[in-house]
Formats: C-alpha cells, structure tokens, sequence
C-alpha cells in the first residue's frame, strides 16, 4: 500500500511538472508573438519534402545538404518556448528583469519573420547543392503556409535520377612527365570508382590531391587550379551516366609544367627590415653549399645547418620546407622564420631552379622578469611567490638557452573554509637550467633524432623548505636528460641520470614524537638521498581542437638506486641497508598512468573523465617510497570530498585530525583514482562543473595501520561529488570546488553517506569541503 501511494504521488508531481511546463511554454510563445506589428508572422522553418529518391542513402546525403541551404533558421525553442527571442524583446522594451538579462546574453536573438525569407534565392541554393550531387534535372515547388501570428515554407523537391560515373579517362596535354605522372596516381590511387555517384566535392578533393602529388615530385607551381573534370553523358550506353575527363587547362602557366630544383640556399641567421639593405655588405660563410649571410656571427653556421632539411641539387619538396620550418620554429633564439623562393629565368634540360631564402628574425638574446604569482599547489598550499627570472637565448650561438632563477614564497594550507597555521611554510629556491636544442651524449646519435626536435637539458637546484613548527627541508636536484616531439601530439623525456638529495633539519618534537610513533614515516624522511633515472610519456590530442572526443594520456617511470645497488653487490658490499658516503639511499621503481576523455557537448559545455593510476615498488633498501615520492589522496585535484592527505593508507584513520599530523602519515605507495565532471557555460567568463571523484591510496607492506592494498581495494575506494564555479579568461582559471562524501571510510569500513543535513552546522563541518585551485583539476 506504501508503496502504491508513493507511486500516486510521484505521478502526480510528474503531470503538475508537465502541466506547468506546457502552460509556461504557450505563455512564452504567446508573449513572443504579442509584440509582432500588424501583419508580421514568426518564421517557423521551411519544411522538405523529397520525392523519387533512388535509396535511402542518398535520400540522408541529400537532405543533409538541402538543410544546410534552408535558411533563415527559426527562432529556436526549448521545450516549446522560444526563450531567446522573449529575452531579446523585453531588453529593447526596457523591461527585462536579471533573468532575461542573463537569458539575452546567452541566447538572445532577434525574431526571424516569415517576409524575410528570400524564396527564390532558397530555391537556386537547392538546386546548386543538388546540381553538386549530380542532380542535374530537378524541380523545385513551393506553398507558402500563413497563420494568425506565424507560417512557414512547404518545398517539394523531386530531385530526379542522380548521374552515376561510368569511366574516368585522362586526356594528355603532350609533356611526357607530366602524363605520366598524372597516368600513374590514377592507376595507382583510383580515386574516382566506377559507377560512383557524382560529387562535386570528390572531384574538387582529386584535383587537391593530385596537385599535392605533383608538388611532391618538384612541381613548385603546380596548383589544383590547373586541372579541370569534364562530363560526357552522350557517349554513355545507359542513362544517368557520365564518362569523366580529366586534363589540364589550356591557360595552365608552363611554369606549372616544369619540376623545380634547389640551386642555391641562402641563410640570414640575424634577419630584420632594417639590415635586409645591407645584406650584400655582410659577411657570407659558406657550409656544405650552404650560405650563411650575416654582418658578424649570431648564430654559428655548423649549429644552424643540421636544421636543414632542403639541399642544393634536390628537387623543390614541401615536406623538407615544412621540417625546416618546423625545426627552426623550435629554437627559441627566433621570432618569425620565413621560408621565400626565387626562380631562375632560365630552364635548363626542361628543369626549372630556385633559390631559397630563408630569413629567421631574432628574439632579444637577453630577456630579464620579475614577476609575483599567486600559486596553488595540489596539495592545497597557497600564497603568493616572488619570481625573479634570466634567460639567455643564444648563449653560445648555438641556440642554447641558459635560464636562472630564484623564488621567495609564502604558502599555507587550506583546510576547507580554515587555514592550518601549522602548516605554513617560507620556500626559496635558486634554479640554473641549461637548454641545448640537439641530443648532447658520448655517442653520436643525433641522425638518428633529426625530425623528432630534440633537446638536452642540465639542471642544478637548490630549494630551502622552513614547515612552520615541524622541521626545514633542503633539497638538491642535478639532473641530465632529453626532449624530443616525433609529432605535435607526442612528446618523450628521459632523464639518464637524476640525483636527488634532501635534507631533513631543525625538527620539532612533535614531529620527532610522530616519527617515533610511525617508524615507517621514520623511515621515508631518513631515505632521502635518491639516485636514479626516469622516463615520460605523453600523448595528447588537446593541442588542437580537432575533434569532439579528444584523449590524453601518460605514464611516468621513476627508478631509484638500482645500478649503485647492482655496483655495490658486485663490488661484495652485502645487506639490505646500503649506504653511499655515509648516506642511506632509497632503492624503488615507481609507475604513474593517466588517461583522460574530453568530450564535447554542444559549442561550450564538456564531459571530461579520468583515470589514474600510481604504483610505487620499494624493494632492497627500502620498506617503503622516500616521503616526496608517495602518493597521497584528497583536495583539490584529487577526491574533492575529502581534505587535503585526508585519505588512506586504505581504512586507516588518525586518531586526531586537528593537529596536523594526518598531513604526514596519510600517503601511501599505490594510488588508484577516477574523476568525472561535467563543464558547461554560466554567463560571460563564468563557467559550472558538476563533478564526481573516487580514490583512495594503499601500502605496499603492512605497518600496523591496516593500510596494505589487497585484492578488496574496490571496497576501500572513497567516493565524493559535488558542484564548482570556474572564472576562466582564456588560458587563467580561478576555481572553487564544493563538495561531499558519499562513501567514506568509518571504524567499521567504508560506508555509504546514509544522511545529507546541510541545516545541520556540525554536519556541514564534517562533511562539507571547499577547495580553492587556479587551473582546472585536470
């Protein structure tokens, strides 16, 4: 019975919600119509109606195309309202309140009107777009339909039999080389099928091709333009029937029908508008029949040649220009690179020449910034930091880079609505980087990188940590590694050789009291020497909009200790507890994947998911992952639902979480996480997120806490959701998450949140988290 008469009351609720939705929608509609002037009618769409189409497939072809010609469009309606429009009129009636305001913005649009519509003119769009399709012998009716306040376009279109390709054949223009090249990608590539429909586009699409396949073999004036398709349905034994021809124009330019060879590059390696007139005075070196042109040396010849990809002799090709291009763009020593061609007067042999001017215009070679940032970590640190930055672009006219830096900071934590005081932080920290744009190492293997633009780097810092009331951490980082980008969406590094080495000082007793309680933490800060290697992956389709459903993915391997651990066993030095100079070393591999989904919805909203998942191995000399190499759960990139390090390992929870120390021993050696949000536009630059978060992290060995990964993680895995508020000025995020638990872990395991009291202040302390980030979390 309790049950049937909740079902009476749900139906109920659903038919006043459908009631009022239809009420709301007819006053909206006749709102709209109220303000037309005497003999105006709303536009409500021309409506096709297609008659003797030959299949369906082509019936979908062709409407597709007809749509995109039956213009004006309505006003659009949601839920049979025509919103935009009674935004639009109550603003210029003056008597728009914020919601229409808003609604105007967003969507307003002015009304579309049945006389604006342009009959005849719809009418020869239709039949271009059939006569496109092969379409050659329609007709087109029309019937104008008026109500009191609206109307619309009836077009009956009988399209007629669509021609089909019988044959294609290609009529010689008499230049050898060139017949038999345009013979042979015919041959080969049979672009055009027989008894393929007939499609403008197509036939446009071949010509495009056929001139990129020209271009390729030196043909540097060669264009689309030069071709043309001619249809013959008189020589055909069946109806709707055409025989193509392809040739070449009559008024092509001989020029087109001449490959085009390298014979001469000139570099200009400091080019500009007010030295371009003193060029014939400046000093030319001359490099493996290169020249390079420049008053004195900017950048040395021996440096800029391997960049590039065109030599003297060759035949013009547009994928040598573009590599070329594309690897001198990539040094930073340059502003703008400008690829020219001049051709010689003179044809020798049936082969024209050309010179190439390349002139690359300089950047300043020394730049200095200051600049203060306020900054959001993911562990929910913020504050403002003081950057004061060098760089110098061609520091040994090779187009390296030297940068130097050095940084003050202020940072504190957000807990929430509340800062920990006990957290707050000073960093300083001094960086010297050095950029080298090709792969220095012992053995030559620079070929073998050449269109993947490498780049080497060294980099030695310094970084100075004062945690207010627990301790000071100095760090010193040297690491020596590559770059390189086989193509814009890929991008490797790998780093050889890393050494980390961190200092722990100045230790508060109630850190040394935590240590003492957790001798696994203990042991994570004593291991703080780490030698080792990495490698990164990356694979992204964000760099450019090219689809709707766009993917990223990456994976991170760190390695630690290994090869001093394998020296010093050969070397008889035995136990699990090796040191290097006194100092015990962390021995660990460590594996990150992240894969991510950004989908599209409409012109601005997007659902974008992701996955991640961490793997730390600790083995010989280490229990477990050096502190800074641990994994840890919450916050504001992570499980927003939960505070920051407020997670794991597992169902372990402090005891008390007012006094900072769940900071330190709640992170683990494995991660798993899973995060879902929903983005979509608010009003200007204001944007909303709906969003639900997953994760917890787990310890590879047991400690005492019950924090060890096993077979029943699934059940150990938090679970938040909640909603957010994003200021986005194009490439500056400003963001505020708020959210709740809807699993959390409890004494007795995790738990689903069975009571949701947002009246209740003790609860919303508990269960309500905020978290303020710049950037989006992913």
């Amino acid at each position: 019975m309790a049950k049937t008469r909740r079902g009476r009351r749900v139906r109920k609720v659903l038919i006043h919600i459908a009631l009022i939705s239809f009420l709301g929608g007819a006053f909206y509609s006749c709102n709209t119509t109220k303000n037309l002037q005497q003999g105006e009618r709303l536009y409500e769409g021309g409506k096709l109606k297609l008659k003797e189409t030959e299949s369906s497939k082509y019936k979908k072809e062709l409407e597709r195309d007809l749509e995109k010609v039956n213009k004006p469009k309505p006003n659009e309606k949601f839920a049979g309202m025509r919103l935009g429009l009674w935004a639009n009129q109550k603003v210029k009636k003056e008597k728009a309140g914020f919601y229409a305001k808003w609604v105007n913005k967003r969507i307003g649009e002015e009304a579309v009107l049945l006389n604006q519509v342009n009959i005849n003119t719809v009418q020869k769009l239709m039949k271009n777009r059939m006569e496109n399709l092969g379409y050659f012998n329609s007709k087109i009716n029309h019937e104008v339909f008026q109500k009191k306040k609206t109307g619309y376009i009836k077009y009956e279109i009988s399209p007629g039999n669509r021609i089909h390709i019988d044959s294609i054949y290609y009529k010689k223009v008499g230049e050898q080389k060139v017949d038999s090249l345009i013979l042979h990608y015919l041959e080969e590539e049979n672009p055009i099928k027989e008894n393929e429909p007939f499609s403008l586009q197509k036939l446009k699409d071949t010509r495009t091709n056929i001139s990129d396949f020209f271009k390729k073999q030196g043909y540097y004036y060669f264009t689309s333009n030069n071709l043309i398709f001619e249809a013959d349905t008189l020589s055909t034994d069946e109806q709707n029937e055409a025989i193509m021809g392809l040739r070449i124009k009559d008024d092509a330019s001989e020029l087109a029908l001449v490959p085009f060879t390298i014979e001469e590059i000139h570099v200009f390696p400091k080019y500009s508008l007010d030295t371009s007139k003193g060029a014939k005075s400046a000093d030319t070196t001359v490099l493996n029949d290169v020249e390079f042109i420049q008053s004195d040396i900017f950048f040395r010849p021996d440096r800029l040649y391997p960049y590039l990809f065109m030599q003297e002799g060759e035949l013009y090709s547009p994928e040598n220009e573009s590599n070329t291009n594309k690897r001198l763009n990539s040094l930073k020593t340059y502003r703008f690179v400008n690829i020219r061609y001049q051709e010689d007067s003179l044809l020798e042999n049936g082969i024209g020449q050309l010179t190439a001017n390349i002139y690359l215009s300089p950047l300043s070679k020394r730049s200095f910034r200051s600049e203060l940032q306020a900054v959001s970590k993911s562990n929910n640190f913020v504050g403002p930091t003081l950057n004061f930055e060098y760089l110098n672009r061609n520091l040994f006219k090779g187009g390296e880079a030297l940068r130097l830096s050095t940084k003050v900071g202020y940072e504190a934590q957000l807990n929430g609505r509340e800062i920990n005081a006990g957290l707050n932080s000073i960093e300083t920290g001094v960086t010297a980087e050095l950029i080298i744009p090709r792969m220095v190492t012992p053995i030559p293997i620079e070929e073998k990188f050449r269109y993947s633009i490498p780049k080497t780097k060294f980099k030695l810092s310094y970084d100075l940590l004062n945690r207010s009331q627990w301790f000071n951490l100095n760090s010193f980082l040297a690491v020596y590694g590559f770059e390189w980008n086989p193509n814009i969406f890929v991008t490797h590094n790998l780093n050889p050789v890393s050494i980390n080495y961190i200092s722990v000082g100045n230790e508060s007793e109630a850190f040394k009291t935590l240590k003492k309680d957790n001798p696994f933490l203990a042991r994570s800060f004593e291991q703080q020497f780490i030698p080792g290697m990495s490698y990164s992956f990356q694979w992204s389709q964000l760099v450019r909009n090219i689809k709707r459903n766009r993917f990223f993915f990456s994976f991170n391997a760190d390695f630690a200790g290994n090869a001093l651990a394998v020296a010093q066993n050969i070397g008889g030095v035995k136990g699990d507890d090796k040191k290097f100079w006194g100092q015990s070393y962390a021995q660990f591999s460590r594996f990150d994947f992240d894969i991510r989904n950004y989908q599209n919805i409409g012109k601005e909203s997007r659902l974008v998911s992701r996955a991640f998942v961490g793997v730390g191995l600790p083995y010989g000399n280490s229990v477990s992952l050096p502190y800074s190499k641990q994994y840890f759960s919450g916050g504001p990139n992570s499980v927003r639902a939960f505070r920051i390090r407020s997670l794991g390992p597992g169902n372990y929870q402090p005891q008390n979480r007012s006094d900072g120390t769940n900071f330190f021993d709640q992170a683990g050696d494995i991660k798993i996480e899973a995060n879902v949000e929903y983005r979509f536009p608010l009003v200007s630059f204001l944007k909303g997120a709906i969003f639900t978060d997953a994760g917890n992290v787990w310890l590879k060995n047991e400690d005492g806490r019950n924090g060890q990964f096993t077979s029943n993680w699934i059940n150990e895995m938090a679970i938040g959701s909640g909603i957010g508020l994003r200021l986005d000025i194009e490439f500056f995020v400003i963001r505020l998450d708020v959210a709740t638990p809807i699993r959390k872990p409890s004494p007795d395991g995790f738990q689903w949140q069975d009571r949701f009291e947002l009246g209740n202040k003790a609860w919303r302390q508990e269960n309500i988290n905020w978290n303020f980030g710049i950037g989006y979390p992913f």
